[in-house]
């Protein structure tokens, strides 16, 4: 650190340089790119001035221009005025003559949901510190695309804000704002999550910076974007880590422990695949055959026993997990006589577990976006 406390290579020219030779770096030798200055717009009320660009020149000859906007910290709610800051750039330095061939984020750190942002907001590149690189240009036509950390590898010690959504209180707002109606302010969504006002605040200024939430001025939650919030939690949740998972074995198959389940007395909900298609429209065939059964039980030692199920380390056909929280069975719906954990839980379990799972989540979340509010974004 230095002595103003700002870490060595996150100046802005700094920055600028690792972009620069990061794109330099998987560019054919037949490629260049040079930094260039500013494009300035001067009228009667206001400049315009990026904070840095570079020009492409292909092999050919032709010539893109990349507009930069440089952030010390940068959280997916800013994505959206970040670009249209960069298009009236963008605008300006077209009327001198300049054409501009792509818009960039350059940033120390760009999260996973940012990059998604940027890319539902049409931005065309970005860059990180970690490894984190993109960059596509229609004329020449140039695409790279780089994979760096989904975590900062650093953290300032002063910054206490919420950071994730691990643990089961955040898993309580998230799976309550997945159900709820709104408007729905701070109080009443702890009230309805049993969660500490405290901790609906601090979730809420997160998935506020993370962009999956729209609040009014009163700081009340006015439109829940389902998906990205889901994408948002399994940032920090997995099925398999956040509980506790045996795998077994049924040797008379699903059949009988779907039938044994419908006369169960201790609370168990199916999540997985068996719950995804319990929320399918009937004519609907899903994606994948019902190969496994994935659920929750409060007693998975006397489940196990009552329903004959062996523990195994190969061909598992019933996953029994011990949930992270009980919400998973206060949240269930009773379907045809069983209970299944609700549609954002299983989506989170599908996302995140073994096989061609994320097609089932995919299929059940386009279910999910003619159904129920929130789902399309």
């Amino acid at each position: 650190m230095s002595r103003n406390g700002v870490e060595h290579g996150t100046t802005e020219a700094e920055l600028i340089l690792s972009a620069l030779l990061a794109i330099r770096s998987v560019l054919p030798s037949t490629w260049m790119i040079e930094p260039g200055a500013p494009a300035i717009q001067v009228d009667s009320r206001r400049v315009y001035t990026p904070d840095g660009q570079f020009v492409i020149t292909a092999p050919d000859g032709t010539k893109a221009t990349v507009l930069l906007e440089c952030k010390a910290v940068v959280v997916p709610r800013d994505v959206a005025g970040m670009v249209r800051q960069l298009k009236q750039y963008a605008s300006a330095a077209e009327e001198r003559g300049v054409k501009i061939g792509g818009l960039m984020l350059v940033s120390p750190f760009v999260s996973p949901t940012t990059r998604a942002q940027a890319e539902q907001h049409h931005l065309m590149g970005w860059f990180d510190l970690t490894g984190n690189l993109r960059l596509r240009v229609d004329q020449p036509a140039l695409f790279v695309d780089r994979t760096g950390a989904d975590r900062s590898g650093s953290r300032d010690p002063a910054d206490r804000l919420l950071k994730s959504l691990r643990g089961p209180a955040a898993a309580k707002v998230v799976l309550e704002l997945c159900e709820t109606s709104v408007p729905v302010g701070v109080r009443d969504l702890a009230g309805r999550a049993g969660v500490g006002a405290a901790t609906s605040a601090r979730v809420l200024e997160l998935l506020d910076r993370e962009a999956v939430i729209t609040r009014g001025d009163d700081g009340a939650v006015i439109a829940v974007r389902k998906r990205a919030l889901v994408d948002r939690w399994v940032q920090d949740y997995k099925v398999m880590a956040s509980n506790e998972v045996i795998t077994t074995l049924d040797p008379r198959g699903l059949s009988h422990a779907l039938a044994t389940l419908r006369v169960e007395d201790s609370r168990v909900a199916l999540t997985g695949s068996a719950a995804a298609r319990a929320y399918l429209p009937h004519d609907l065939t899903a994606v994948s055959p019902l190969v496994s059964l994935s659920l929750y039980a409060e007693d998975p030692i006397g489940l196990m026993d009552r329903l004959g199920l062996r523990s195994v380390e190969r061909g598992m056909n019933v996953l029994v997990m011990k949930p992270y929280d009980d919400v998973v069975y206060a949240r269930s719906r009773r379907v045809e006589g069983l209970d299944y954990v609700a549609p954002a839980q299983v989506v989170a379990d599908l996302l995140t577990g073994p096989g061609r799972s994320t097609e089932e989540a995919e299929q059940l979340m386009t279910v999910l976006e003619t159904s129920e509010a929130g789902w399309k974004e």
